[in-house]
C-alpha cells in the first residue's frame, strides 16, 4: 500500500526528514521517494529540481510528502509558506501516522463571500490545519432570519462543548445583528480573536466592547490538542511576513 511505502521511507530516513511525492497515473497512485538535499536534513527538507521534474513528468502530483521526526503533526510556518507556493496538498508523517493537509487559503486577508469564504469557512480551515476536519454545511444568505439555528444546532454534534472562559483555539459565537449566534470567531489569547465579518477581510481583532457584549457562547472541541493553536499561529505568522 502507498501509506506503508510512505511510512517505511520516513522510518528509513530517521532522524532526517523524508520527502517525496504522491503521483497519480492511469495505473493509479504511487509514492515517489526523493532525496532530502537540505543542509540540515534533521530540521528541514529540500527536494532537488531534478526530482521535481521527475515527479511532473511521471504523472499528476497529488501531494508533496515529508516527515517531522520527533516533531509535531502540524505544518510549520515554513511548511505553510512553501505549500502556498507549490499549491499542493501536503502529507505529513509524524509519530507513525500520516496527516493530510489541503492547501487552504491564508487565514488572514480573505475576501468575504457568504457560503464559500465566510466566518465558518475560516473556522473550518483553521481547524483543518490543526488536524480537526469540520463538515461542510449548506447555508443560505440570512439563514439566521429563518427557523434555522446552524451554529447552535451543530456545535455539539461536531464534537464541541461549552466552556465559560476562552482559551486559544476556542470558538466564540457572536450574535451579529441578530438574536441568534450567527458569527464565529477563534480566540487567539491576549483578548484577541481571528474572524471574518461580512464585507471585510478576515483579520485579528481586539475582543472587547461590542464583541463581548454580543457574545452568545464559547465552545471547545473534545479533540483539541495542546499544540493546536500553534498550527493556526504558524499560518498567521507567514501572512504577516
Amino acid at each position: 500500500m502507498i501509506e506503508k511505502q510512505i511510512l517505511d521511507h520516513a522510518s528509513a530516513c530517521y532522524p532526517e526528514e523524508s520527502c517525496g511525492f504522491v503521483i497519480a497515473t492511469e495505473a493509479g497512485q504511487s509514492y515517489m521517494p526523493c532525496l532530502n538535499i537540505a543542509g540540515t536534513p534533521t530540521e528541514f527538507f529540500e527536494i532537488s529540481p531534478d526530482d521535481w521534474l521527475r515527479a511532473y513528468t511521471a504523472g499528476d502530483i497529488v501531494a508533496l510528502v515529508h516527515s517531522h521526526p520527533d516533531g509535531l503533526p502540524i505544518l510549520s510556518g515554513t511548511d505553510r509558506e512553501v505549500q502556498r507556493r507549490t499549491n499542493l496538498d501536503w502529507w505529513l508523517v509524524c509519530g507513525g501516522d500520516i496527516y493530510r493537509y489541503k492547501n487552504v487559503s491564508p487565514l488572514l486577508g480573505r475576501s468575504f463571500n457568504h457560503g464559500s469564504m465566510d466566518c465558518y469557512t475560516l473556522f473550518q480551515d483553521a481547524y483543518h490545519l490543526v488536524g480537526i476536519d469540520m463538515p461542510n454545511f449548506s447555508r443560505s444568505d440570512n439563514w439566521w432570519e429563518t427557523e434555522q439555528d446552524l451554529y447552535i444546532t451543530n456545535m455539539a454534534k461536531t464534537g464541541f462543548y461549552r466552556v465559560k472562559q476562552a482559551e486559544p483555539g476556542d470558538i466564540i459565537l457572536i450574535c451579529l445583528g441578530s438574536h441568534k449566534a450567527n458569527h464565529a470567531a477563534i480566540y487567539c489569547g491576549n483578548q484577541q480573536v481571528l474572524h471574518h465579518c461580512p464585507n471585510r477581510m478576515s483579520k485579528r481583532d481586539i475582543y472587547n466592547g461590542y464583541w463581548i457584549k454580543y457574545t452568545h457562547s464559547i465552545w471547545r472541541h473534545k479533540a483539541w490538542p495542546s499544540y493546536g493553536f500553534t498550527a493556526i499561529l504558524n499560518d498567521m505568522d507567514v501572512s504577516l511576513i
